[in-house]
């Protein structure tokens, strides 16, 4: 009988750790569709409706709970007190297990950009940074579905060999 439990922890511990990696990966593919999202917003907003910055990132955010909010909402946070933002303080913003290190510079790069400049280089900077995006974000998503799909699979039958092996 004890046999039989503790191989059943072993199933629900490998498959926690299958999960857990493929969640990881799934939220990398998320946090850069959710950047694609905003710089397309941004073009529309800032462009064509000369919104203000803030209130565009309000309602990008107002309903989401995701890494990507939290992230965009903190850089608001720094354009409302009227703290010039350097490098650093944006980095420090960023700083999660999703991003790698240079998608972190070039993510903070972007978010420096924001409102320094009249509306047609935003929209060419915009446009550059949502090129960047989308090339980071297809690997993203091509290793989602590769290793976050592998990893839950082989958590389930590393799981399944475990109690076998126990039992």
């Amino acid at each position: 009988m004890l046999s039989v439990i503790a191989g059943a922890l072993l199933f629900l511990g490998s498959l926690y750790g299958g999960v857990s990696i493929r969640h990881y990966y799934k939220t990398r593919a998320r946090y850069f569709e959710e950047l694609n999202n905003l710089c397309n917003l941004l073009i529309d907003e800032i462009i064509h409706l000369k919104t203000p910055l803030l209130k565009i990132l309000k309602n990008f955010t107002s309903m989401k709970k995701d890494e990507f909010s939290k992230h965009t909402d903190a850089f608001a946070e720094l354009l409302r007190r009227e703290v010039l933002a350097d490098r650093e303080s944006v980095l420090k913003i960023l700083d999660c297990a999703y991003l790698k290190k240079d998608e972190r510079i070039i993510v903070a790069d972007f978010f420096m950009i924001l409102g320094r400049s009249h509306s047609d280089s935003q929209e060419a900077n915009i446009k550059h940074y949502r090129n960047k995006f989308l090339e980071a974000g297809g690997k993203a998503e091509e290793a989602y579905r590769v290793k976050g799909n592998l990893a839950y699979k082989l958590g389930i039958l590393l799981g399944i060999a475990l109690m076998i092996i126990v039992a």
